[in-house]
């Protein structure tokens, strides 16, 4: 299973649990509970994938994870480079966003649900790496610029 189809069922579920949070708690509280959610599991992700570079989590490790998100053709990544301890791409084409607005979910769960992992699964994967992405195609940018640096100081 690819992890674009895995998304797929896990946004399924979340969107359903959605439905229901927003009956019960309201928007912004049903919201909130999906982050939460989201955040645990990317961030269980990052230190899953630290744990498996071989001498410790580094720059050039992470930058594996970029064929793995592409797996499946889920991401088309452009621009790809790597210097000093910065590692950058920009994603011009993204199947989460798409399949998540092809089931119908409002854009504020596709979002939660798909770019929030990001900095969680950084975060997960080590406290010496940054992530910026300014806009996200989810969120109606034409692409998603990450830009990921290392510092050693942290």
């Amino acid at each position: 299973m690819t992890l674009l189809e895995r998304r797929g069922i896990e946004a399924a579920m979340l969107a359903q649990t959605y439905a229901v949070l927003v009956a019960r708690l309201g928007r912004d509280e049903a919201l909130a509970v999906i982050e939460d959610i989201v955040r645990e599991a990317a961030f269980a992700a990052g230190k899953a994938f630290a744990a498996k570079a071989p001498q410790g989590p580094s720059l050039e490790h992470f930058a594996a994870v970029a064929e793995l998100w592409q797996a499946g053709g889920a991401l088309v990544i452009e621009n790809a480079a790597r210097r000093g301890n910065v590692f950058s791409f920009e994603v011009t084409r993204c199947r989460y966003a798409e399949t998540y607005r092809e089931m119908g979910l409002p854009e504020e769960l596709a979002m939660r649900i798909s770019c929030l992992r990001d900095g969680a699964f950084v975060a997960g994967y080590s406290d010496k790496l940054r992530l910026d992405r300014p806009g996200t195609i989810a969120s109606g940018a034409v692409s998603c610029p990450f830009t990921f640096t290392w510092n050693d100081d942290a």
